[in-house]
């Protein structure tokens, strides 16, 4: 039975994501070694910090072919914000 007054984790199951935003997620748990991620979990609260920021950098840029910004993290340190950027940034190399 769900809790009414609970705020809700945004979690979506990996096939209902968009590729972009299943990757990161995936991305993220790998490097964090955390099973479930919500897209709106951020970052820092989860443990991250700049070694973990590099390597969430360089597997996105191995699997998704661009080049994240440090700034995404300072600015929506989330899995949500993240895929946003990605999208945008695969959108310009178009």
């Amino acid at each position: 039975m769900t809790d009414l007054f609970s705020p809700a984790k945004e979690t979506e199951p990996l096939g209902r994501e968009d590729p972009v935003t299943a990757q990161i997620r995936e991305i993220w748990q790998e490097v964090l070694r955390i099973d479930d991620i919500g897209l709106d979990e951020d970052l820092y609260d989860l443990g991250g910090h700049s070694l973990t920021i590099t390597q969430i950098i360089a597997r996105t840029r191995r699997r998704l072919g661009v080049e994240v910004s440090l700034d995404v993290f300072f600015d929506n340190p989330t899995v949500a914000g993240m895929a946003e950027e990605v999208t945008r940034l695969r959108g310009e190399q178009a």
